[in-house]
């Protein structure tokens, strides 16, 4: 199929009060940045959601560069990989850009969604760029409380293989928490854990630590310690260290028996480009990829859902469970339903 050279004009945002959602037991507010890239009869969407407390930027700045930046006209050359095609698109303006990644993550959208259109493509057809598209597992997000035994059983009883529980969470005891990994193996016997520090673990407490949870049926933790962990009784992932390029190059040069077992690829933090461009350089080095949205909107989780099936290999069960914040009524899976198109977010 032909790639389409197009030039696409640059509407003004439009900001949303998306109400807030629950993360790590504490409300954060929701505003939204949607915009539109306009070319005769396609145009293509995107939205900007920031996270407060995990996002680099928060909804004030990215309207400012998004209202800055209407009126431009982008030109996505025909040439290229999807992630240069992108890239290209942005350079000029990468510097702004890079002080708000939420709004690049929206223009990355929004160019994504109306060259799949104009090529007659899924997004996911897109970003693959010939190759394969993979099947996709879905992992599910517990609560973290008393709720997460109830949780996992309905998620295992959908099929669902793998469940992912935040530990070292503030004002939880080791014991309490033992006993939370206990009751979800009660529940959902046969389901494999994944657990994720956020970097809360000392690298001194990290090995006794885990190694006292791993007897709980747990594949894997995300992100155990802030920098590269010790020898640890579990296979690791990283995600927060791969938002600075220089950390996720470190991490590659690790001995082998140092480095993650995955990726953790959130392209609403990171952008597609450098997911893709990540993904690429984690399957020739044998490291595994996993994909998950950053509570984003409908526009940045079917981005997230199209990344993960475009992957260079099959990833690890992805994090795109759907979640409350979503305004479209996603199917609650335990796979990726095949790629819809043409376009990102077809109509439902």
């Amino acid at each position: 199929m032909n790639a389409a050279s197009l030039r696409l004009r640059l509407g003004a945002p439009e900001r949303v009060d998306c109400g807030t959602v629950v993360v790590r037991g504490t409300a954060r507010p929701r505003i939204a940045l949607r915009i539109a890239l306009a070319a005769g009869a396609v145009s293509g969407h995107g939205e900007a959601l920031p996270l407060p407390g995990f996002s680099h930027d928060d909804a004030d700045g990215v309207e400012d560069t998004l209202t800055t930046l209407a009126g431009v006209e982008l030109h996505l050359p025909a040439e290229g990989s999807p992630a240069a095609r992108l890239d290209a698109a942005l350079a000029p303006h990468a510097a702004r850009l890079e002080r708000t990644p939420s709004a690049r993550f929206a223009l990355e959208c929004a160019l994504l969604d109306a060259a799949a259109q104009a090529e007659g493509r899924s997004a996911a057809a897109w970003l693959a760029d010939g190759r394969t598209l993979q099947p996709v597992a879905v992992s599910v997000l517990l609560p973290d409380d008393e709720r997460a035994p109830a949780v996992a059983a309905a998620a295992a009883a959908r099929g669902h293989r793998v469940l992912k529980l935040k530990i070292a969470i503030p004002g939880r005891s080791d014991a309490d928490e033992d006993a939370l990994l206990a009751a979800v193996q009660a529940a959902a016997p046969g389901v494999r854990l994944r657990l994720d520090a956020n970097g809360a673990l000392a690298p001194g407490e990290a090995p006794a630590r885990l190694a006292a949870l791993a007897r709980h049926g747990v594949e894997l933790v995300e992100e155990p310690c802030l920098g590269v962990p010790p020898p640890l009784p579990l296979p690791w992932a990283a995600d927060e260290s791969l938002a600075d390029p220089a950390r996720a190059a470190a991490l590659l040069a690790l001995p082998a028996d140092r480095r993650p077992a995955a990726w953790v690829l959130k392209p609403a933090l990171l952008g597609l480009a450098r997911c893709l461009t990540l993904a690429d350089a984690a399957a020739a080095a044998g490291i595994g990829l996993i994909v998950t949205h950053s509570f984003d909107g409908d526009t940045g989780f079917a981005a997230a859902c199209a990344l993960a099936q475009a992957l260079p290999l099959a990833p690890l069960p992805c994090g795109l469970a759907p979640h409350a914040g979503l305004e479209r009524d996603w199917p609650a899976a335990a796979w990726l339903p095949p790629a819809a198109g043409p376009g990102l977010l077809p109509p439902v």
